[in-house]
């Protein structure tokens, strides 16, 4: 095969998720089961947590 010379496909540097948290600590995966309507939450604060981590925390702390 030759080699493609034209910029398309392969890999990108700079692309894909980031591995690390804004602090520099690694994000490790885990594993849970939820229903759909309990995944969508969690996706939700997920994103949260990610964006604004102290928006979080006060979410948290509410009763």
């Amino acid at each position: 095969m030759s080699e493609n010379k034209n910029g398309w496909g392969g890999a990108r540097a700079g692309a894909g998720r980031k591995p690390t948290a804004p602090e520099g600590i690694p994000r490790k995966q885990h594993q849970l089961r939820a229903s759909d309507s309990e995944w969508e939450k969690i996706r939700q604060f997920a994103k949260i947590v990610k964006s604004d981590p102290g928006r979080a925390d006060r979410m948290l702390a509410t009763k």
